[in-house]
C-alpha cells in the first residue's frame, strides 16, 4: 500500500492517477472533501477508465498538525509520497504556512519512523534551493542561504526539507525533488493556474524575470521513478525550460486563443505597486493580490538545471509547449 498526502492538490492528484493507472492501491490524504470532486474531473479528463482507477483510492481526512491522525494513516503503508503543503504569499498567513509546512512534515517523518515505512518521497520546490550566481544554473549543489529577499515559502520548504533529512539519518531512506513551477490541469485560482486565470481576465503587462517550468504530469513519472529505483538520501531538481515571464505567457495566450502580454513592467513600478497594494488590502482587511515577495520575484532572472535526473534516467521533459496545451485544454473544459 501506498500513501500520497496532498491528495487533492496539482501534484498529489496526478500521483494519484499515476499510481492507480499503473494498477496500485493507494490511501490518499485530503484537507477538504469539495476537492475529491476536482481529482475525479481530473481522472475523466485524462482516461475514459477513470471509474476503475478512482476505486483504487481510499481517501482519508487528516491534517498534517495531527501526528496520531498521521500514524493511523499509515498503517499497512510500504511508500509515502509527501506531495501535501501550503503556499501563500500573504504575510499574515507566514506563521501558519510554516506551521503546516515545516511542522506538519516533521509530524509526517516522526510518524514514518514510528511505522518503519520503507522510502519516502519529498515534494519540495526550487524555492529552497540556492540563488544563481552570474547567470549559472542552478544545480543541486547551490546551497540555500537566508536573506531579506528570501520569501515565507521558501523559509517553510527549506525547513520542511530539513525535516526529512533528519529522518533519514535516523532510518528513513528518503528522496526528495526540487520542481521549478509546475504546469498542468488544476483549478483556476489554484497553484499555477491563477497564472492561466491572470491571461484569461486579460493581461496586457508582463514583468523582467524568467524561471523554471515544468509538467505536472513529469512531476509524477519522476517521483514514482525515483521510489521503484534503488536511490535513496539524494536530490533532483525536476525541470523542463526556463522561460522569461514575457515567453511563457505568450504560450499560454496563443494555446488559449488570447491576446498575449505586450507591456513590460519596470522593477520601480513593481516595487511601488506592492507597497500601495499591501495598504489598500490591509484597510479593507484583504489579502493582498501583490506582495513584496511575488513581486521581486517576478523581477529575478534565475535558471534552472535538471541534467542530474534526465542523464540518470535517460528522461525526457515534455516541452512547455506540449505542458501548456495540456492545461488550457483542461481550462477549456472547465468553461464548458
Amino acid at each position: 500500500m501506498i500513501l500520497v498526502t496532498g491528495g487533492t492538490g496539482l501534484v498529489g492528484s496526478h500521483l494519484l492517477y499515476h499510481l492507480t493507472e499503473k494498477g496500485e492501491n493507494v490511501k490518499a490524504i485530503y484537507r477538504n472533501s469539495s476537492n475529491i470532486a476536482e481529482v475525479e474531473r481530473l481522472f475523466r479528463f485524462y482516461s475514459s477508465d477513470a471509474e476503475t482507477f478512482l476505486k483504487r483510492i481510499h481517501w482519508i481526512e487528516a491534517e498534517l498538525s495531527d501526528y496520531f491522525a498521521l500514524e493511523e494513516a499509515l498503517h499497512g503503508v510500504r511508500d509515502v509520497y509527501h506531495a501535501a503543503a501550503m503556499v501563500s504569499f500573504n504575510p499574515r498567513e507566514s506563521d501558519k504556512m510554516l506551521e503546516v509546512n515545516a511542522q506538519g512534515t516533521a509530524n509526517l517523518m516522526n510518524a514514518c519512523l514510528k511505522c518503519a515505512i520503507k522510502k519516502v518521497c519529498y515534494v519540495s520546490s526550487i524555492s529552497s534551493l540556492g540563488k544563481s550566481i552570474d547567470g549559472v544554473k542552478i544545480d543541486e549543489l547551490v546551497e540555500w542561504q537566508s536573506d531579506d529577499y528570501r520569501s515565507a515559502y521558501s523559509h517553510s520548504k527549506f525547513r520542511a526539507e530539513m525535516e526529512v533529512w533528519r529522518a533519514s539519518k535516523e532510518g528513513v531512506p528518503v528522496v526528495i525533488v526540487n520542481p521549478s513551477v509546475i504546469i498542468g490541469p488544476v483549478n483556476w485560482l489554484r497553484s499555477s493556474g491563477r497564472l492561466f486565470y491572470s491571461v484569461k481576465r486579460g493581461m496586457p503587462f508582463y514583468p523582467g524575470g524568467a524561471t523554471g517550468f515544468v509538467d505536472v504530469r513529469d512531476v509524477a513519472k519522476a517521483v514514482v521513478l525515483l521510489m521503484e529505483s534503488d536511490v535513496i538520501n539524494e536530490r533532483y531538481i525536476l525541470n523542463a525550460e526556463n522561460l522569461s515571464y514575457k515567453a511563457f505567457f505568450t504560450m499560454v495566450a496563443h494555446a488559449m486563443g488570447l491576446r498575449p502580454p505586450k507591456i513590460k513592467v519596470s522593477k520601480l513600478i513593481l516595487e511601488l505597486g506592492w507597497r500601495a497594494n499591501l495598504v489598500l488590502c490591509f484597510i479593507a482587511g484583504k489579502a493582498p493580490a501583490i506582495t513584496k515577495d511575488t513581486a521581486r520575484s517576478a523581477q529575478t532572472i534565475s535558471k534552472y538545471s535538471a541534467e542530474k535526473f534526465s542523464q540518470q534516467f535517460s528522461y525526457e521533459f515534455f516541452p512547455m509547449k506540449n505542458a501548456i496545451e495540456n492545461a488550457a485544454q483542461w481550462f477549456k473544459t472547465i468553461e464548458q
